[in-house]
């Protein structure tokens, strides 16, 4: 077997002077932990670091940076885990990809049997996680005498050491199942529920994204939500925590039928809210796969990523991508996330008229300003969104009325 390599997931070791508790925003109750004054405990979770640990005189950091040592990558599809602990590292908390990943370690229980299978530092993706019964989850920390008694570790990070996922999206599923040289479970199916028959339906839609980038803009929104209305009970589903969620709410003139979620308390209830919608609309986002668990019908939109690879091997939404092509770029460019300009401008090869090459750099800090100037001045592929809003509706009544017409 080729030699042990560390962990290219790195972690900080603490230690605290007394005995501490924490709770997750953005995470239910289910995802506090609790630990002991002078034991050692491993976090990757930036956001815990930043606010919980640092400046804090009753922790003390032991060690950063912290690897662990893994299985590697290429031992992956003959290991044998039958009846072994896993542990699996996570490189990031995005609720998109640990959902695609949470769907890929079902099949891994399925196909090769380890005795268990505990994910380390999942943060508020915790919920998700907790969706399925098989897997232990570990929100915040665990501890480095704990990490040392499991018979296996693999770091999700050596998986995606070749990809650039910030200039193009990985299928994190399907490149996890590739990886461990399993088929896919049956547990979460590519097909779509069918509608209910003869019942008002009970419809979402969720417009906000992670990135301006691919939240739809407001006209879009609006009549999107105008053909909604006609079909069912409307819920628009929105963060106004988030800035650009305030930004798009107060931009919004909705159907008056059409009834509004501002928040969600946690993850948890973002997850309950998705499974209980018959039909549902998504911008290109982490909802749109959370959907996959429970194999929502409905529709995502998609500006600069993708749908292809995004989606996998899911077909419960339909995919429109905005038809853009511009001088400077064409959707799908495949950017997750805004560009930087040696100016100080932060947008897109289009809205700023570089080229790729030009951009090497993402903000590296959050700015209202920016963000206001995004909502209000799109990117050129989700201006054409709205700049073509009754195409995307048109795409919209389609869709839903196909499906009507299937409902069971």
């Amino acid at each position: 077997m080729p030699p042990t390599p560390n962990s290219q997931t790195r972690f900080i070791a603490f230690r605290s002077a007394s005995a501490f508790r924490f709770d997750i925003p953005n995470a239910s109750r289910r995802a506090q932990q609790s630990g002991k004054a002078g034991e050692i405990y491993l976090t990757n979770v930036n956001q815990f670091a930043r606010q919980a640990l640092a400046g804090n005189r009753n922790f003390e950091i032991a060690q950063q940076p912290v690897s662990l040592p893994c299985l590697p990558l290429e031992a992956w599809r003959t290991a044998d885990f039958r009846g072994k602990r896993l542990l699996v590292l996570l490189p990031t908390q995005a609720l998109g990809d640990c959902t695609q990943a949470l769907m890929a370690l079902h099949a891994l229980k399925e196909s090769r049997q380890p005795k268990s299978i505990t994910v380390a530092c999942a943060g508020a993706a915790h919920d998700i996680f907790a969706t399925n019964p098989i897997l232990d989850v570990r929100p915040l920390w665990l501890s480095r005498a704990e990490a040392a008694k499991f018979d296996v570790t693999i770091d999700l990070a050596h998986m995606l050491a070749g990809s650039n996922i910030d200039l193009w999206p990985v299928d994190f599923e399907s490149t996890l199942l590739q990886a461990l040289d399993i088929p896919p479970s049956s547990l979460y199916s590519p097909q779509p529920k069918a509608l209910p028959s003869g019942a008002r339906l009970r419809i979402g839609f969720f417009p906000l994204a992670s990135s301006p980038l691919r939240t739809l803009p407001a006209p879009a929104v609006e009549r999107i939500a105008q053909v909604l209305a006609g079909h069912g009970e409307l819920t628009v589903h929105l963060n106004t925590w988030q800035a650009q969620g305030k930004i798009l709410q107060q931009a919004l003139h909705l159907p008056p039928e059409c009834s509004i979620t501002e928040n969600f308390s946690s993850i948890a209830d973002l997850l309950q809210a998705i499974a209980q919608c018959d039909y549902a609309v998504f911008a290109d986002s982490g909802p749109a796969h959370m959907a996959k668990l429970f194999s929502i019908p409905g529709i995502a939109v998609y500006t600069s990523a993708p749908a292809a690879v995004l989606q996998g091997r899911f077909r419960n939404l339909a995919a429109y991508e905005v038809p853009y092509q511009g001088l400077y770029c064409s959707a799908p460019c495949g950017l997750a996330k805004v560009r930087q300009a040696a100016d100080g401008r932060v947008g897109c090869m289009g809205s700023l008229g570089l080229p790729l090459s030009a951009l090497p750099k993402t903000p590296t800090a959050s700015d209202a300003a920016v963000v206001q100037h995004l909502m209000d001045s799109p990117v050129p592929c989700v201006q054409a969104l709205g700049d073509h809003a009754d195409h995307l509706a048109n795409f919209v009544e389609q869709d839903i009325q196909r499906r009507i017409a299937n409902a069971t």
